[in-house]
């Protein structure tokens, strides 16, 4: 839907080998392991903590930006940077630890961090993985639009991720296509909401922007 309403505003077609591999680039990293990750970490944790995690990605794409294109935070901007790292520490620590932290024992600290199972179980490590490819992907459009219109790029790395994402789908959850007769109205309404409002209208306008301004702000 994305590509087609470019193409109405006249917006051009990737056209050279560089620009698609630009696309398709962009389409792994952005796409495929971004949504990839998010789901697998949203299965583990709720939402609201998830959403928290993901929210960690534009301290990634400020240091990013800074050493890929020289962008400059300034003291403010150094001083939110910190605080959210604060933030998310707070919010993420297991209680036990925070109180060893404060109580200046580290080996206690330590101890606490540890978990029962593997690392890939926890639903944190998944969201903070998804964190990261965003931040690239977003630091990675700078380079995507020298090639290719940035809504163009937008709608095309989203349509080409999705493509391992159907594919690892169709191999893992047979039993969501057995079950496609028995979608509710609500549950189509809540498969256009995220495609048309929560994906091709927020990413186009997310990366349109990111790729005209400062990649931090």
């Amino acid at each position: 839907i994305l590509v087609a309403w470019a193409l109405s505003k006249g917006r051009p077609m990737p056209k050279t080998a560089t620009a698609w591999g630009a696309v398709a680039a962009f389409a792994v990293v952005d796409a495929a392991m971004f949504q990839g990750f998010l789901a697998e970490g949203l299965q583990r944790t709720s939402a609201g903590l998830g959403s928290v995690i993901i929210d960690s990605q534009p301290l990634t794409v400020a240091i990013l930006a800074s050493i890929f294109f020289g962008e400059t935070l300034g003291v403010e901007g150094v001083a939110g940077l910190a605080l959210g790292v604060l933030g998310l520490l707070l919010l993420e620590l297991p209680e036990d630890a925070l109180k060893s932290v404060v109580n200046s024992d580290g080996a206690d600290a330590l101890s606490a961090l540890r978990f029962e199972g593997s690392l890939w179980d926890s639903g944190e490590w998944w969201m903070l993985l998804a964190a990261q490819s965003m931040a690239v992907g977003t630091v990675m459009v700078r380079w995507v639009c020298k090639y290719v219109d940035p809504v163009m790029a937008t709608g095309w790395h989203m349509a080409l991720g999705g493509v391992p994402l159907l594919a690892y789908s169709v191999a893992t959850e047979p039993s969501v296509y057995e079950n496609l007769d028995k979608l509710t109205t609500g549950d189509v309404g809540g498969l256009l909401y995220t495609s048309l409002l929560g994906s091709a209208l927020a990413y186009g306008a997310f990366f349109y922007f990111a790729s005209k301004g400062s990649l931090t702000k």
